[in-house]
């Protein structure tokens, strides 16, 4: 039996929406974590909840460590990014 696909917009219910939140946030930290640790990847994380709550994670650096990496980039390579529709 495999996984229901779901529609991607807006939970409107206020209590799933907060649910669904917590539990793909998590999801994503570990995703994340798991990126760092196993490609020794420098990864920085920003999430704002819907009540303004802010979320970091980084990797093995700081992650004002990772933005200075970044910027130092020059502009025309710092646009490298995947979108997924």
């Amino acid at each position: 039996m495999g996984r229901v696909k779901v529609e991607l917009k807006k939970i409107e219910n206020k209590t799933y929406r907060h649910i669904s939140f917590a539990k793909r946030k998590s999801g994503l930290v570990k995703k994340a974590y798991e990126l760092s640790t196993l490609c020794d990847v420098e990864v920085a994380l920003i999430i704002f909840s819907p009540a303004g709550k802010l979320f970091l994670f980084d990797g093995k650096k700081r992650i004002e460590e990772i933005f200075i990496h970044y910027i130092e980039i020059p502009a025309r390579r710092r646009g490298w990014y995947v979108v997924i529709p």
